[in-house]
Parts: structure tokens; C-alpha cells; sequence
């Protein structure tokens, strides 16, 4: 994981505001936004075109620094301006030698790698039901135990346990994990009731 990985988005909009002199005085958050964009911009775009700033990805952005507990970082001046708080700056200087090295380094700030995609596949791996399949070719016979593995309840409809096993899929194809994906296709083959097969 790159560095850059590790800066979430609320964290670039607490460095947008600092860099406008949120410190001080009230900045304006569409001023905000366009500084997100500026440091940012494969972060803050729209999906579809790069060059425009999405103001639903700043808007969450800022949501979720107004959002952090138990310290308030920003404050609100009206609806469209907002200010660093002491703790805010505080956080700021905290932040700073971690935030600067990759912001003011000069490098596009890509977008985060998909951790929730990579954390759901490495939980797979850990399972008792991958072990098993790894060792034996088999899986386990009790319905609960697959279950978990897709995120579903032993009593999810065949419909919701066939969704799950293809967004799942879907995750170990983009990360060309073949061993997870051989051992996903492996469930319907054995268990087809599962899947109203």
C-alpha cells in the first residue's frame, strides 16, 4: 500500500481548507472543493470525466471531517463556509509531516487502492471452509459456515446466496485471485440447492 493509500479523503479536504487560510478565517467549501480537485483530482472527479470536480465526492469529503469523534475539526460559519477549530489545527499540525510528504511532493495523488475489496478476499483466505477447500478439494457440509463466508444468513433465499457468490466472484476475478475464484466456483457445484440450481 502506497502512502497516498493512506490518506482518506476527509484528511484532503482538512488540508484544503489549512492551505486557504481556514485557520483564521472562514473559507468558502466550493473554494475547498476546487483545492481537493487541484491536489486530488483522480480523487474528486467525476467518474466519467476527469476534468471536472465532482462536488458529491467533496461533499462527502467534508461530511466526514465535520463527522470525526470525539475532537470537532471544523466548524461552520453558515451553510458554505467552514473554518479549521483549534483541535482542527491541532490535527493539522499533527498531520503535517505525514500529509506533506506525499501532497507537496508534486505526485498525483491517485485514488485509494480498494481496500474493502482486498480485506473481503483476504478474510475468504482465512476461513475455515478456504482451508478446508485448499487442503481437501471439499468444503464444509453445514450451510452456516458458507455463509459466512458470503456475508448471507443460512436462510437467505437461493436468489441472495447466488448474488452474493457473484459479487464475490466478481472481486477475486478483478484481483486475479484464481484460488479464491476456483474455490467460489467450487460452492454451486457441490451445494446446488444453496443456489436454485
Amino acid at each position: 500500500m502506497s502512502p497516498s493509500d493512506e490518506i482518506a479523503n476527509w484528511e484532503l479536504f482538512l488540508w484544503a481548507l489549512a492551505s486557504l487560510g481556514a485557520s483564521d478565517h472562514f473559507v468558502d467549501v466550493e473554494d475547498a472543493s476546487l483545492e481537493c480537485f487541484r491536489i486530488a483530482p483522480a480523487r474528486f472527479s467525476w467518474r466519467t470525466r476527469s476534468d471536472l470536480p465532482d462536488y458529491k465526492k467533496c461533499s462527502k469529503a467534508l461530511q466526514e471531517a465535520e463527522a470525526r469523534v470525539p475532537r470537532l475539526l471544523v466548524k461552520a460559519g453558515d451553510p458554505f463556509a467552514r473554518q479549521l477549530t483549534a483541535e482542527g489545527q491541532k490535527w493539522i499540525t499533527e498531520n503535517t509531516m505525514r500529509l506533506g510528504a506525499v501532497l507537496q511532493a508534486g505526485a498525483p495523488v491517485p485514488e485509494p487502492s480498494r481496500r474493502a475489496t482486498s480485506r473481503l478476499l483476504a478474510e475468504i483466505e482465512r476461513s475455515g471452509p478456504f482451508a478446508q477447500w485448499r487442503e481437501t478439494e471439499t468444503v464444509p457440509p453445514e450451510k452456516w459456515r458458507i455463509a459466512e463466508v458470503l456475508r448471507c444468513s443460512p436462510d437467505s433465499s437461493p436468489h441472495t446466496w447466488r448474488e452474493r457468490l457473484e459479487s464475490t466472484r466478481a472481486v477475486a476475478y478483478a484481483s486475479k485471485n484464481t484460488a479464491v475464484l476456483r474455490f467460489l466456483d467450487t460452492l454451486p457445484r457441490l451445494h446446488p440447492d444453496w443456489f436454485g440450481a
